[in-house]
C-alpha cells in the first residue's frame, strides 16, 4: 500500500471526524458565484439580528400592555386599553374627560405607537379624536402633527428614549401626565394663540369651545 499525504492507513484523512469525512471544525460553506476562489461562510445576517431585537421589544411591549391594562389607578381615572389592528407596537387608550372641566363627558382617543427599538427610544403619543386645548395640536394641516402633543416629559421620551430627572419614566406615568392635561393648560407653549389669548382673557368662551368641541368629536 502507498502511502499517501495526508492520509492515515484506513483511509481517513488526517484530522477527519469520522462523521461523512469532514475536517474537525469544519465550517459550512458554498461556492461564490462571483468569484469561485472565495467561499461565502454561512454566518448569521444582520436582518435576522433585526427580527430578533423586534422580537424581544414584543414581549416587552406584551407584558406593559397587561401591567397598564390591571393598573387601578389607571382604571380609576377612566383609562382603557386596545390594540389597533392587534397590533402590540400600536395602542389605543381611552381617557374619560374629568368632571368640573369643559372634557366632562368626553371619551378621548390616545394612539401610542412604539418603535421597533424601544425603550432605547420612547413611544409616539397622540390625541385621535379632537381636543380643544393648548397644548395639543389640531391647528395643523399635516396629518404626521396632527394630535401631537406638546409636554416636555413625553417629548423627551419620545426623541431620546430617556426623561430628564426621572430615569425609569414609563408609560405608565405619560399617562397621567397626559390625564394633568384635562385640568392644567400649558399657557407658555400653545399651538393656538387665539386660544391662548382667550384662555387668559376670555376663559369663559375658552371653555364653551373646549365643551362643543367635546360634544362634537368625544362624546360617548
Amino acid at each position: 500500500m502507498y502511502n499517501v499525504p495526508g492520509m492515515n492507513p484506513m483511509g481517513m484523512g488526517v484530522g477527519m471526524n469520522g462523521m461523512g469525512g469532514m475536517p474537525m471544525g469544519y465550517v459550512p460553506q458554498m461556492s461564490n458565484p462571483m468569484n469561485p476562489g472565495y467561499p461565502i461562510y454561512n454566518n448569521p445576517s444582520p436582518t435576522t439580528n433585526a427580527l430578533t431585537k423586534k422580537e424581544k421589544t414584543l414581549q416587552r411591549l406584551k407584558k406593559e400592555f397587561q401591567l397598564c391594562s390591571n393598573t387601578k389607578d389607571l382604571v380609576t381615572l377612566g383609562c382603557s386599553f386596545g390594540l389597533e389592528d392587534n397590533n402590540y407596537f400600536i395602542w389605543r387608550v381611552s381617557m374619560m374627560g374629568p368632571q368640573n372641566t369643559p372634557y366632562d363627558g368626553g371619551c378621548f382617543q390616545i394612539r401610542i405607537l412604539f418603535p421597533e427599538n424601544y425603550p432605547e427610544k420612547g413611544p409616539e403619543f397622540r390625541f385621535v379624536n379632537k381636543i380643544y386645548h393648548l397644548n395639543v395640536d389640531f391647528k395643523t394641516e399635516d396629518p404626521e402633527k396632527m394630535g401631537h402633543i406638546c409636554l416636555n416629559k413625553i417629548n423627551q421620551w419620545t426623541t431620546t428614549g430617556k426623561v430628564t430627572g426621572n430615569k425609569h419614566y414609563n408609560v405608565k406615568q405619560a399617562l397621567f401626565d397626559i390625564f394633568c392635561l384635562f385640568y392644567d393648560q400649558g399657557i407658555g407653549s400653545p399651538y393656538d394663540e387665539q386660544a391662548a389669548l382667550d384662555y387668559q382673557k376670555n376663559p369663559e368662551k375658552f371653555n364653551a369651545i373646549a365643551r362643543e368641541w367635546t360634544q362634537k368629536y368625544a362624546k360617548l
